[in-house]
């Protein structure tokens, strides 16, 4: 493999600078021509973008499943662990969030199962 050059180094580290993960695009490793320590960086990139989305609606669905009384047994058996795993794992937000709506309304709200990652 060769080296990079200078300007491409300083073209990797521009797009890491300006990097939102949250306003990336998919990137398609197949169309663009680019050297391919950039196309691995950018699918990297592209990698931790889908694992925070995955984890995102994870917790969201652990959470909307326990605002419907699953109980952690039931949880740990579909995402193929334990109940205790998925508690250890989940419960920690969910306590999070309740604190966190307790600080802001009183309490006076029921959880709606929705959790912030």
């Amino acid at each position: 493999m060769s080296e990079l050059t200078p300007d491409e180094l300083a073209e990797i580290e521009r797009r890491f600078e300006n990097f939102d993960v949250d306003q990336a695009e998919v990137y398609d490793v197949g169309t663009d021509e680019l050297p391919p320590q950039v196309v691995l960086v950018r699918a990297m990139a592209e990698r931790e973008l889908l694992i925070r989305q995955a984890d995102h609606v994870m917790r969201d669905a652990v959470g909307t499943a326990r605002a419907a009384n699953l109980s952690w047994h039931k949880i740990g058996m579909v995402l193929g662990t334990t109940g205790e795993a998925a508690r250890q794992r989940y419960a920690k937000d969910r306590t999070a969030a309740k604190a966190t709506r307790s600080k802001g309304d009183g309490g006076t709200h029921a959880a709606t199962g929705r959790i912030s990652a």
